[in-house]
């Protein structure tokens, strides 16, 4: 039983280590935006002329390029929407206004906030 509580301490101890306050927090991201009819519209189109040469039409990159883009529009995508939520929205939103390694570039010159978040929605809509 003594060993037991000693375990369930160095337990909670570790958790409260790597759960706490301690930890610097991810830059904010703003809450979605549901989009407008328009926004959608936007999304559409931007995605058809500047996204789908990377990710494909539907989400499905080409697998011959290098680095492989991200596959959208996968049934595994629509469950890290479905339990992700907002935290798998502001990943993607983060990515997209930010880039990720050198393949993929910042767009955050290019697009406000309210046209990232409609992309994002888009990528949410993609047939799987």
């Amino acid at each position: 039983m003594k060993s037991f509580s000693i375990v369930l301490i160095l337990v909670f101890s570790f958790l409260n280590l790597t759960c706490g306050s301690g930890q610097t927090k991810k830059e904010e991201v703003p809450k979605p935006i549901l989009p407008s009819p328009e926004m959608k519209t936007f999304a559409d189109s931007y995605w058809s002329q500047k996204c789908s040469a990377c990710h494909g039409t539907n989400g499905i990159p080409d697998p011959n390029l290098n680095p492989a883009p991200r596959k959208f529009g996968t049934f595994g995508m629509k469950m890290g929407f479905f339990f992700g939520g907002n935290k798998m929205r502001a990943g993607i939103f983060r990515t997209i206004r930010d880039g990720k390694n050198q393949a993929m570039p910042s767009f955050s010159k290019e697009l406000t906030e309210d046209q990232i978040w409609a992309l994002v929605d888009k990528i949410e809509r993609l047939p799987n």
